[in-house]
């Protein structure tokens, strides 16, 4: 009896809000934990190294992302430290339809004198409202990751998803209504 009230309740609480976070590999995790572990042994020892050391860990960790609460009707763009989300909710406009595109992000890289500007292929989502404006929801290297977050929230919210990762865009419904 408690397991079926547990997932019931877990059912429940899953449609009630839509989170997700960038992925962080596992061995970033690990130094993290390793480096905030050994910054607080240094703070603890009496020099204030550990704290950046702490600082170091805590950027290793964090993960952005975007959470939906649609029981609410709001949205934040989510960082979570160590699975401790840090956001402010604001509320959702009404979303016309989801797009998934392809872009490049651009990274500089630094050594001494030298810089270069390094571009990679990355695919966004974005939900779209008031015809042209847009809220930024998920962002990937991965096309079928994208797609699968947009599909996620697009029938979740009764949504049709515009592909615009091709030169020709092509509507794709996962919804009832069309």
């Amino acid at each position: 009896v408690l397991i079926i009230l547990y997932l019931k309740l877990f059912h429940k609480s899953m449609h009630k809000n839509i989170r997700h976070l960038q992925p962080v590999a596992n061995i970033k995790i690990i130094f993290a934990i390793i480096l905030s572990l050994f910054s607080v042994y240094l703070f603890f020892a009496g020099t204030l190294f550990g704290i950046v050391l702490l600082g170091a860990a805590l950027k290793l960790s964090l993960r952005e992302g975007f959470e939906l609460n649609l029981e609410e009707k709001k949205y934040r763009n989510v960082y979570s430290i160590f699975a401790i989300n840090f956001g402010f909710w604001k509320k959702l406009p009404e979303i016309e339809y989801l797009s998934v595109f392809k872009t490049i992000k651009n990274s500089r890289s630094r050594v001494i004198a030298a810089e270069a500007t390094l571009g990679f292929e990355v695919f966004k989502v974005n939900m779209f409202y008031n015809r042209n404006q847009h809220i930024e929801a998920y962002v990937s290297d991965e096309m079928k990751d994208a797609f699968s977050v947009a599909k996620h929230i697009a029938t979740i919210l009764d949504l049709d998803i515009l592909d615009a990762t091709k030169p020709e865009k092509e509507w794709i419904s996962v919804t009832s209504h069309s």
